[in-house]
């Protein structure tokens, strides 16, 4: 089956991927056929490869043996030139002898390591050290078939056939040359049976062209562009085709007339490929016909019978979704058994998913306002606690126990205060922070009667939405802090006004920073300062835990800093 996935795009579709099961099913059959024929066909390419071989080597037969019988005779002469090079007389009657018994032969002669004809059918004493060929053979002696266009000793254009002669050490004293003239081969243009040959040549070890029977003219652009001929003479039998020098499509065989020292080379025109190309299109493009018009037909039945209807159903669920109302079902007699089935099963479980809506819309709405009610409640009770301790204030005659009542009072109002800030919310899971704590700092200030002649009060309080299982502490922590710094509120040394600084900001890291400073000096309130209880400290240290925070408070001489870092978490339900 064939997997389902978003990074396909339009081919992850119903009727494509049943296609492509289709196709993949029937691929085999076609591809049992194709295979077949390419067989069939590439044995025929081997048995046509095989015949423009022979044919190569049929066209080069007349080089081939000469070159074989030349070469031949040389290896021959080679030990009885050795034994006679004592006598450089009886030397050159054995050479003078085989040049003149062979109607090929043209010059044979002993080099020595100086460049001199040692002996020879002529040219006794003459140099060739100046010859390039034999500065270059001397660097390498071996077996060797070169061309010349003039050989140095008998001006003869044609093929020069080295042998190295040793001593008995191994060493080179000098070397062996035949001259096989030009005019010795038929380099007649070839005719054969197979394809039509541009050009035979023969070739050296070393890639150097020895004959060609299309003529110097245009050589080098037949020549092979991205193949080295020195790479391409070896033991086997080549056939490739590669573009020429000038970008001409050719055909190339090489073939070893004598490994190691002579090879053929044939170039043939592209034409000769082209039965078998046909021969291969054609059995490819019917199978693949048939296979396309299956997959064609298949894509027609899936699409009329199950595609066009599962669509109509997508359709209606999209709608569904978007406007959560129900969709008046499409009855359709053409739609399979299966897909109406499935089509009514979709109408009963949008009917059952409105109804459930709705009852949930309900049962959420009826909580919310439960919820604000409790708010609402708790509210006026902590107000009421707060009216009858204000009572309590008025009518107690100690000033510690006023006091203490007054800190319980601004603790209460700090609550009341945030159970009205929940019940005005609209959603009771996030709390707008800075709103509440704004609320909180105008009524403290004005519990406190500090006038805005006697004390400044600045307020940076930055919008933060916080959920209420840190929203309520870091309320109850800035009604601690704010009711610590009224009470040891101090007017400065310099004689400016006492002030009181609130501000709450988010770092770029996330991190929340709460900073409530006031200055000291002589006390501003008139409160005894033996009512220090230190519970408002141990307060603030317990909501600074309570929020996962951390306490950097500090003193200094003309300021009290409370400074509390902490870092927004999500909600987590308290755990009975």
């Amino acid at each position: 089956m064939v997997p389902g996935g978003r990074g396909i795009g339009r081919l992850d579709r119903l009727d494509i991927r049943l296609v492509l099961v289709l196709g993949l099913a029937l691929l085999p059959v076609g591809l049992i056929a194709v295979v077949q024929t390419y067989r069939i066909i590439d044995l025929a390419e081997n048995q046509f490869r095989a015949a423009l071989v022979g044919e190569t080597l049929s066209a080069a037969r007349s080089e081939r043996d000469i070159l074989l019988r030349e070469i031949g005779a040389s290896r021959a002469l080679v030990p009885i030139v050795e034994n006679d090079l004592d006598s450089p007389d009886q030397c050159s009657s054995v050479l003078t002898d085989l040049v003149q018994r062979s109607e090929n032969i043209a010059f044979a002669g002993v080099i020595d390591t100086d460049g001199s004809v040692f002996c020879g059918s002529e040219g006794l004493g003459a140099s060739v050290a100046d010859s390039p060929l034999f500065t270059s053979y001397m660097e390498d002696p071996r077996e060797q078939v070169v061309f010349t266009p003039r050989a140095g000793v008998s001006g003869t254009t044609g093929l020069v056939i080295r042998q190295p002669l040793r001593s008995e050490d191994d060493s080179v004293f000098g070397y062996l040359a035949l001259t096989v003239p030009v005019e010795a081969f038929d380099l007649r243009p070839p005719e054969t049976n197979v394809a039509v040959a541009e050009d035979i040549l023969t070739v050296n070890q070393d890639g150097e062209i020895l004959t060609s029977f299309a003529g110097p003219d245009g050589l080098e652009d037949r020549l092979p562009r991205d193949r080295a001929l020195p790479a391409l003479m070896g033991p086997e039998r080549l056939t490739f085709e590669t573009t020429d020098q000038i970008g001409r499509e050719r055909v190339y065989t090489v073939v070893p007339l004598l490994d190691g020292v002579a090879y053929v080379m044939g170039i043939w025109q592209p034409q000769s490929v082209w039965p078998i190309a046909a021969t291969a299109a054609s059995a490819t493009i019917f199978p693949l016909l048939m296979w396309l018009a299956s997959l064609a037909v298949a894509y027609f039945a899936v699409h009329r019978l199950v595609v066009r209807h599962i669509r109509a159903l997508r359709r209606r669920i999209r709608a569904f979704t978007m406007t959560r109302k129900l969709i008046p079902d499409a009855d359709d007699s053409s739609m399979p058994a299966e897909l109406r089935e499935v089509n009514a099963a979709f109408q009963s479980m949008t009917e059952r998913i409105v109804r459930d809506e709705a009852d949930q819309e309900n049962s959420i709405h009826e909580k919310d306002v439960l919820l604000k009610e409790v708010h609402h409640r708790v509210k006026n009770n902590l107000q009421l606690i707060a009216s009858i301790t204000n009572m309590q204030i008025r009518k107690s005659p100690n000033v510690e126990t006023r006091f203490i009542l007054k800190r319980l009072q601004d603790r209460v109002m700090g609550l009341a205060t945030i159970h009205r800030n929940l019940y005005a919310t609209g959603a009771l899971s996030e709390i707008g922070v800075d709103s509440l704590l704004l609320d909180l700092t105008q009524q403290l200030t004005a519990a406190s009667h500090l006038g805005e002649d006697q004390v400044a009060v600045t307020t940076d309080i930055r919008p933060l939405t916080l959920y209420p299982d840190q929203a309520v502490p870091l309320a109850l922590l800035l009604t601690e802090a704010l009711t610590n710094a009224v009470k040891y509120l101090g007017r400065p040394q310099d004689g400016s006004t006492p002030w009181i600084s609130i501000h709450l900001i988010t770092h770029d890291d996330g991190e929340i920073e709460l900073c409530v400073a006031n200055s000291t000096g002589d006390p501003v309130s008139d409160s005894d300062p033996v009512a220090v209880s230190g519970l408002g400290s141990q307060l603030i240290a317990a909501f600074t835990l309570q929020l996962g925070g951390n306490d950097t408070s500090h003193d200094a001489p003309d300021r009290h800093e409370i400074r509390i870092t902490f870092r927004p978490s999500d909600f987590s339900a308290e755990i009975a």
